[in-house]
This record gives C-alpha cells, sequence and structure tokens, in this order.
C-alpha cells in the first residue's frame, strides 16, 4: 500500500539527514519528528474518508506529544524529515514534495480567511531553515533553500537561496554534473545561508586590504634595511609566488620581457575563470609594453587530454575534431573580450617530438622509469619539489590531486607518457604507442621558444600544484638552471565559496554571460579586483559594474556636446578638484599599476577623474582653458583605459548592445522612425502625440533627448 511506501522514505530519509541516528529502534522511540509524520499519514487517510471530527482532534493530540501541527488536509510527499521538530506548524492547504527538510520552528502558514488555496506549496528537496516562515498561496521551487527565521512572502525559483525578513533571493544555485553529465550534487543541505553573510564579505575584504598595507610598510622596510631606493616612479615590481612576496621585475635581457602562460584544455567553451586568466595576462602583457618592453607572449593549447578524449566520445566525434572546434570557439571568446592572441600559440600534439626527447632525458638521467610501457617521474629524485606550492609532500594524502596507482614508486610520482589504450589516439615513442602527459607539454614547449631559463611563467592559482611544480621538476632536473624568475598566478572567481571550474559543474561560460551582459561589463568586472584576490561571482555585482560602464559612456556624450560648442574666452579655467587630478593622475596610475599590475586601483582613479570631469561640467564653465582641460582629462582616461582594454566602444555603439542585452523591442530604425513622427507632431503644435511618443518609448526602456535642434536616443540610464 502507498501508505506503507510513504512511511518506509520517511524511515530511510531520517539516516540521511541526521548521522547521529543509531538504528530503528533509536528513531522509533526518539524521533519526535518521525513520530508526527507517521502519524499525518494515518490521520491523512482519515480525513480523506472525510471522517467528520476525528481526524482533527488527532492531529491536536499528535501536537501535544510532539510538538508538531500538521493539518490533516495538507499534503505531503514522501521522503520527509522534521529534524528537532518542536514548534513545526504545517497548515491546511500546504503542499510539500518529495524529500523535504524542515527543522524546528518553521510554520507553513496562509494568509487571509477566503476559502481554496491560501497556505504555500513546495517543490521537491526544499530546505527550510529554522523559524522561517512560509506564508500564504506561494510556490518555493524544488532544491530551494530558505534561511533560518526568513520570512517568505512571494514566490522562490528553483535551486535558489533565500534569506531575510522579507526574505530575498541572495544566490541562484547551479546543479554540478560529473563529466558523464550525472548529477553529484544538487543541494548542500548543511551550509544553510546566513543572513549576515554580507558582512563577513565586508570584513574580508577589510582584512584582505590591511593585510596589503602591511605587506607594503614591510616590503618598504626590507628595501630600506637593504639599502635599496623605496621611491615611487622606479619600475615594475611583482608578486613572485616561489618568493612569496613582491620583487623589483629585472628581466634577462634588458627591456626584454619573455612570458610563458598556460592556456587552455580545448574540450568545451571558455568559462568565466578562463576569461579571468586571459584578461590578467593581456594586461600584464600590454602594460609592460606600455611602459617599453618588448614581450614576447607565449600561451599554449592542450589539444590532447583525457577529457578532450571523453567529451569527444560523449558527443561521437573524433577529438581532434572536438579540440579543432573549441580551439575556434575560445578565439571567438577572446576576440569579444578584447583578448590578444600570443605571439606564439604552441599546440600540444604539434610538439610530441619534443616532449619524447624530454621524457628520453629524465629517463637517462634518473629521474623517471618505465612500467608497462607508461613513464612515471620520480619526484623524490628532485630535491627541491615543493618550492613553489610549499607543500611537504610526505603531508600530503594521494589522492586528493593525483590518480593513485600502485605501479608508483611514490604516489605521486607523475605521469610522463601514458600507454595506448583501445580507440584512444596515440603516437610511436620508445616505451611503445601513446601519448604524453599534461605536464610534459609545458617543460618541452617553453624551452623550445623561450630557452632553458626565462623571465616569466603564468597561470590560475589552481595550476600551482601540481602541474607548475611539475614543470620545474622536470625542467630544472634537465637543465640545472632555474625555469622562470617569476611566478605570477591569478585567483580564482568563486560560486558559493566554491573555485569555479568545468570539473565541478558550476561555472557560466562567457556565452552565458555575455547573453545578459557587454563583453565590456564582463572584463571590467574581473579587472575591478586585484588579480591575486579571489572574486566572488555574481549577478549584483554584474549590475553595478553595468552601470559604471555607462556612467562613462553617458560622460563621453557629456564631453562630446561640450567641445562640440567652442568658446570664444581665452580664459583660464576657474581652480578646480579636476586640474590637481590631471597633473597628478598619469603618475598615481603607473604608480599602482607598477605595483604588481594593480588594475583595481587604476580602475578607481579612471573613475575618479570621470566623476571630476562630470563635476567640472556642471559648472558649465566655457573658453579655450576649459576646453583643454576637458580635452586633456579625456585623453588620459583613454590612455589609461587602452592599458586595462576597456571602454573601447563609442556610446553609440554601447547603446546598441544595451538594446540586445536588455532585450528591447525595437531596432534602430524602429526608433529613429519614432523620432521623425514625434517631430512632425511637434511642428505640428501636436504635444500630446509628441508627448504620447516619448512614454511610449520610455515604457520601452527608450530615453529621448531635445538639445541643439535635436532629437537624440539613449537606453534608459542604469540606476546607480
Amino acid at each position: 500500500m502507498l501508505i506503507f511506501k510513504e512511511i518506509h522514505s520517511d524511515y530511510k530519509v531520517v539516516f540521511i539527514r541526521d548521522p547521529a541516528a543509531r538504528g530503528m529502534l533509536d528513531v522509533i522511540v526518539n524521533y519526535s519528528g518521525f513520530h508526527a509524520i507517521v502519524l499525518y499519514r494515518i490521520i491523512h487517510r482519515l480525513w480523506n474518508l472525510k471522517i467528520p471530527v476525528l481526524p482533527r482532534f488527532l492531529s491536536q493530540i499528535v501536537r501535544i506529544f510532539t510538538g508538531v501541527e500538521i493539518h490533516p488536509a495538507a499534503r505531503i510527499g514522501a521522503g520527509f524529515f522534521i529534524d528537532h521538530g518542536t514548534g513545526v506548524v504545517i497548515g491546511e492547504t500546504a503542499e510539500i514534495g518529495k524529500e523535504c527538510l524542515v527543522y524546528q520552528g518553521v510554520t507553513l502558514g496562509g494568509t487571509g480567511k477566503e476559502q481554496g488555496k491560501r497556505h504555500p506549496t513546495l517543490g521537491d528537496n526544499v530546505v527550510v531553515g529554522a523559524g522561517a516562515k512560509v506564508l500564504g498561496s506561494i510556490n518555493i521551487g524544488s532544491y530551494a533553500k530558505i534561511g533560518a527565521n526568513s520570512v517568505v512572502l512571494e514566490d522562490v525559483p528553483e535551486h535558489a537561496i533565500v534569506v531575510g525578513i522579507p526574505a530575498k533571493i541572495i544566490k541562484r544555485m547551479v546543479s554540478r554534473f560529473d563529466t558523464q553529465a550525472n548529477i553529484i550534487e544538487s543541494l548542500d543541505h548543511v551550509h544553510l545561508p546566513d543572513p549576515v553573510e554580507e558582512r563577513f564579505i565586508m570584513l574580508e575584504t577589510k582584512i584582505f586590504n590591511l593585510e596589503k598595507m602591511i605587506e607594503k610598510f614591510h616590503d618598504t622596510l626590507n628595501r630600506k634595511l637593504r639599502g635599496q631606493s623605496v621611491n615611487k616612479g622606479e619600475g615594475v615590481r611583482v608578486y613572485n609566488t616561489i618568493s612569496g612576496q613582491k620583487e623589483d621585475l629585472k628581466p634577462i635581457v634588458d627591456k626584454h620581457i619573455n612570458m610563458y602562460v598556460c592556456g587552455v584544455t580545448v574540450y568545451d567553451y571558455c568559462h568565466v575563470g578562463h576569461a579571468r586568466s586571459a584578461i590578467v595576462f593581456d594586461i600584464i602583457r600590454r602594460y609592460l609594453i606600455y611602459k617599453g618592453f618588448k614581450v614576447k607572449f607565449v600561451r599554449n593549447f592542450t589539444d590532447i587530454d583525457d577529457k578532450i578524449i571523453n567529451r569527444a566520445n560523449e558527443l561521437g566525434i573524433a577529438w581532434d575534431e572536438l579540440a579543432l572546434k573549441f580551439t575556434n570557439e575560445f578565439y571567438v571568446d577572446m576576440d569579444m573580450l578584447g583578448v590578444g592572441r600570443g605571439d606564439i600559440e604552441p599546440k600540444a600534439t604539434e610538439h610530441i617530438n619534443e616532449m619524447i626527447e624530454l621524457i628520453s632525458k629524465l629517463i637517462e638521467k634518473g629521474y623517471a622509469y618505465q612500467v608497462d610501457g607508461d613513464v612515471f617521474y620520480e619526484i623524490e629524485k628532485f630535491k627541491e619539489y615543493g618550492k613553489l606550492s610549499k607543500k611537504d609532500i610526505s603531508k600530503l594524502e594521494a589522492g586528493s590531486r593525483v590518480n593513485v596507482d600502485k605501479r608508483k614508486r611514490n604516489p605521486f610520482d607523475f605521469s610522463l607518457w601514458k600507454s595506448s589504450k583501445p580507440m584512444e589516439p596515440s603516437w610511436d615513442s620508445p616505451w611503445g604507442k601513446g601519448r604524453p602527459g599534461w605536464h610534459a607539454e609545458c617543460s618541452a614547449m617553453s624551452k623550445k621558444y623561450l630557452g632553458e631559463t626565462f623571465d616569466i611563467h603564468g597561470g590560475g592559482a589552481d595550476l600551482i600544484f601540481p602541474h607548475h611544480e611539475n614543470e620545474i621538476a622536470q625542467s630544472e632536473a634537465l637543465s640545472g638552471k632555474t625555469l622562470a624568475n617569476y611566478w605570477i598566478h591569478n585567483g580564482f572567481i568563486t560560486v558559493d565559496k566554491e573555485k569555479m571550474s568545468k570539473s565541478l559543474g558550476n561555472f557560466f561560460t562567457i556565452r552565458d554571460i555575455i547573453k545578459l551582459y557587454d563583453p565590456e561589463v564582463l572584463r571590467l568586472f574581473l579587472i575591478s579586483t586585484h588579480y591575486r584576490s579571489p572574486i566572488e561571482f555574481s549577478e549584483g555585482q554584474l549590475r553595478d559594474v553595468e552601470t559604471a560602464v555607462d556612467r562613462y559612456y553617458a560622460t563621453m556624450l557629456r564631453v562630446e556636446e561640450f567641445l562640440a560648442v567652442k568658446g570664444k574666452a581665452k580664459t583660464e579655467p576657474a581652480i578646480s578638484s579636476l586640474q590637481s587630478l590631471v597633473t597628478s593622475a598619469k603618475t598615481r596610475f603607473t604608480d599602482v599599476m607598477d605595483d604588481d599590475f594593480n588594475t583595481a586601483q587604476g580602475v578607481g582613479i579612471i573613475f575618479e577623474l570621470i566623476k571630476e570631469i562630470n563635476r567640472f561640467l556642471d559648472t558649465k564653465q566655457k573658453g579655450s582653458g576649459a576646453d583643454k582641460l576637458i580635452d586633456d582629462a579625456m585623453l588620459l582616461v583613454r590612455e589609461f583605459s587602452d592599458i586595462l582594454g576597456i571602454f573601447t566602444k563609442t556610446p553609440y555603439d554601447w547603446y546598441l548592445s544595451l538594446m540586445t542585452t536588455k532585450n528591447i523591442p525595437l531596432n534602430e530604425a524602429d526608433i529613429n522612425s519614432l523620432i521623425e513622427k514625434r517631430n512632425a507632431a511637434r511642428i505640428n503644435k501636436d504635444y500630446a502625440t509628441a508627448d504620447k511618443i516619448r512614454l511610449e518609448l520610455e515604457q520601452m526602456g527608450i530615453t529621448l533627448e531635445d538639445r541643439m535642434g535635436n532629437t537624440t536616443w539613449k537606453i534608459k540610464r542604469l540606476k546607480d
């Protein structure tokens, strides 16, 4: 019978939800929430049989003994769990899906006294935190989380997290999938959101800024003790991962920088984490060129890998066809984001011979060994292993970031050559058919194009261990020389406090984002935080950045209009803060960029200029001196923006882009046609029609501006 299946599900879920449950007797005797749901299911059947009085009477008896009040008419799916259930109230027309969890003090209540549906409906796998109240005939989507003590008065979408009074959505959850597209985690039932989470984020930011100030003070003190100059403007300083401190950038060859950056594995569309790394090193390259360095920039493609093979098999296409497709898609994404091409962009499959040569020499020197057609690097032979990541290998747990293979002499020995498997690509080698391991490619290609020692090696922080650690072991074991003088790593992008990655499935592709926001918004968002700091990805922050970009283009329009009307007087403008800012801005900008490429402060200086430009325009000064001051200020804005790769559009192009991302239901021709009709109405003094057209456009997101005899349009100003 159905009732027994439901009770069985309710019983099983106790052990899933509560690891403290000791067994059947423990649950039957001690779990009041389980008592309440079992008795509800019996009473609910009595209610459905339309037996008068008795069901309500029994539910009140259950409330007295369990502390849980469930109306007999409520509909509750199987696998329902009430954790510490005292004070739970579930109303008459409430509907609850399967596998839901509620904590003590929860109310699923009604509003009003009218007949019909007046209590909430919960989807499957909903979690309702302690003391929360869900009131009225509203829908809570499956896999939603409702924070403790929240009061929910409006519908909540699937996979959302809501907190507060009244409850507001703070996260929209994304299910995670493994490489076979199986759901591996849909909802975290442990970490319910805390209403003061934002305060902790602010505190983390303040702590980070304080750490930066202490680091700067410590750096200045050390330089003084070493007798080095501490004057600003003397040169570029970078944070070197291997030393753990900032160092003067001293190239091997004067004014020449050789830089190798690990690229993507081309098996899928790029996500926002890839965008951050690409943009970070694009800006580093741009700034070094701005400072007078000649930069040789190498960025590789990993076009053979387990992930590529697995994905190709899923899609039923050849592995090399897949790799070529997503290499081309990478270029499409990078072009949209304004990321330049590398001077050299080698592919792993084009350097198999170089990798075989590297592996052979490692075997000859005793750093590698062969087992059944596979070749492994023996990490214990390289005495400095761990110097980049600062990891003590003896204290690491095998299996955390490496594959456990009993044939290895040490669990952390890594693969240099993998013997061939059926239906997989392979190449001939001294050890039989197979393919190179991931780590070998960068050692081989960096040596070919940049030599045994080069200036900068870069990538995401997730590459520090094991990839970059293994590169050092391979390359330095062979050459006896330092692989790279400076190691630069950008921080993670996190989603709900976890690193964004394809393997977790919690990622947003670049294509996902630019459907909603102009690529320039995404680029500015990613550089508005120092490259070494983590970024918590959120749509709210993207909206804020979009507003900032809109402010820039609105300022450009004001400046164009200001400069279009030439002042007659050759007077100097009144003393203003804009003048002093124009005088100091370039020095300030180069100082912060010299200090480990601090784009966040660089962006701040740009928007400080924009703010002061608008303040100056508000004074309505005019004359050649005022024109020159505005022109000088805008030249600085453009100079700094070019270095950062932002604000590359005209205001016109920006508003066309907004029409797409904001789904404005008009095209440019439609708008111009309505403007012509409005102008005709104004000429005929039909102001009612003219105002009606303006209002219609306003409602569709288009603002009209009548200036100097012309009517122009733009997207309605985004709110700050």
